[in-house]
């Protein structure tokens, strides 16, 4: 029998293995790579919910849809949709993302043209989220129909 002390390589060994692989297959890729599998051609097209749909499944409770607000965290604390959780517009979301994968998410932000938010949602589908719509326009519709919001404030007093 060997000692311990000889086999403490084949942990960076069996890496170094899977890696390999790994970045083989990446400069292979003429795609993008979406949830770890390339993708040749791949275009994201965004999937919109109107605010009157959301509003509709905010009324009866949905529990099949997580609301995604792309504001910075300040701006989220003031206002927000009613029950929105907070995932501020970042160039690269990195994994994990802590967003559920069996709920559709809507993603909104207060931004001309839905920017922030079709980025988000296009880098949400990159992560492997299936189930992704952005807010047809955005923050600024919802407040035109004059619907509910709420503040951090709002949400601490209800608890």
């Amino acid at each position: 029998m060997r000692p311990k002390s000889s086999y403490a390589f084949l942990p960076a060994l069996l890496l170094l293995g899977l890696l390999a692989p790994v970045s083989g297959r990446a400069q292979d890729c003429k795609g993008t790579f979406v949830d770890g599998q390339c993708v040749e051609d791949y275009v994201y097209v965004p999937d919109y919910m109107s605010p009157q749909d959301l509003k509709k499944d905010i009324d009866e409770h949905s529990k099949d849809i997580v609301i995604v607000d792309t504001a910075a965290p300040p701006i989220w604390e003031e206002e927000h949709i009613p029950g929105a959780v907070n995932l501020p517009y970042s160039k690269n979301i990195t994994p994990p993302a802590q967003l559920s994968r069996e709920k559709t998410l809507v993603v909104y932000c207060a931004c001309k043209d839905d920017d922030d938010s079709k980025e988000v949602a296009r880098q949400l589908s990159l992560l492997g989220y299936r189930k992704v719509k952005v807010l047809k326009d955005g923050w600024f519709k919802w407040l035109d129909l004059k619907y509910k919001t709420e503040s951090k404030d709002d949400e601490k007093a209800s608890k």
